[in-house]
């Protein structure tokens, strides 16, 4: 635990200076190609424990995590939001490179006798979960910092409270197959406690951080403000809004972690790294966010095609 604990620390103190200082963003975008191109090696690396992967097949798994990664997130501009880049173009650059990433990787089976249906399956689940994974997260920051603190608010929540009100009050078992230690007591006070916690930091943004000041250079009052014209509503309705968003948000957190535990069970390994010391690799670190992000990306453009700001 101490050592969790002095992890958690050090990760804090190196990843919010550059998630949220602006002449860092260069750093953030590079960090996050780590971050595909590490968690995909920790997948193949599980994956091994039943079939090794070729050498060829698995360099190109990693390249196309990365290069799936970078379709995403270059389709987007550095303000999305305000309709800088069309929605054609998103899907010309983004689907036009996924399907390319497919094709490749099915042409594998022709030259390499090893490399099978079966690793093709494992091949793509590396380069979506991954390269969409971390794109999420990077598009996330492209709209603005105060989205990408939001899911990292309603991520460590939930995660934070699920564990220690499950050690404390902990009785009935959530998924005693899956992952032995989580309850459905702590899961349900993680879920509650992170959604007030990062309801109050959407609806009141204006209020926790100035206009104009550090963290809110842009001026805005609430999360919602200027993606969608619910953003300019009266705080009740917003909250009509971001209330079930963040709760869906925390659940599905929770699963992202689940799956990720299934994962590991399946193929028998307790990490699927040792990058960060007391809390595994990246996969094992990030797991959440990833599932998390993915939402957010989807619910926000949603709402901001549904009802433009």
């Amino acid at each position: 635990m101490k050592q969790r604990i002095i992890t958690g620390l050090a990760l804090l103190a190196i990843f919010i200076p550059i998630v949220i200082l602006e002449p860092l963003f260069l750093v953030f975008q590079i960090m996050m190609i780590l971050m595909v191109i590490v968690g995909a090696i920790e997948l193949i690396n599980m994956y091994n424990k039943e079939k090794k992967f070729s050498k060829i097949p698995m360099i190109a798994t990693i390249i196309a995590a990365v290069l799936t990664y970078l379709s995403a997130v270059l389709a987007w501009s550095s303000d999305p939001i305000e309709n800088t880049l069309t929605p054609i173009d998103i899907k010309i650059n983004f689907v036009s490179i996924a399907m390319v990433v497919v094709f490749f990787m099915f042409g594998l089976i022709v030259f390499y006798d090893d490399y099978d249906g079966s690793d093709i399956g494992k091949s793509i689940t590396i380069i979506y979960y991954m390269g969409l994974g971390a794109a999420a997260i990077s598009i996330l920051r492209l709209i603005g910092v105060r989205f990408i603190v939001y899911l990292f608010i309603v991520t460590i929540a939930t995660d934070m409270f699920a564990y220690f009100f499950g050690i404390r009050f902990g009785k009935h078992k959530m998924s005693p197959k899956i992952s032995p230690k989580k309850s459905w007591e702590g899961a349900i006070a993680g879920t509650l406690i992170a959604t007030v916690l990062a309801s109050c930091f959407a609806l009141f943004y204006g209020f926790l951080f100035e206009p104009g000041s550090f963290l809110n250079r842009t001026g805005q009052m609430t999360l919602l403000e200027n993606i969608t014209s619910i953003g300019s509503k009266e705080i009740y309705i917003q909250a009509l809004v971001i209330v079930p968003i963040t709760l869906v948000a925390s659940v599905l957190g929770q699963i992202g972690d689940l799956v990720a535990s299934r994962l590991k069970r399946t193929y028998k390994v307790k990490d699927f790294g040792k990058v960060f010391p007391g809390h595994g690799g990246v996969l094992d670190r990030f797991d959440s966010a990833i599932f998390v992000s993915l939402f957010l990306v989807a619910i926000f453009m949603a709402l901001n095609q549904v009802f433009p700001a």
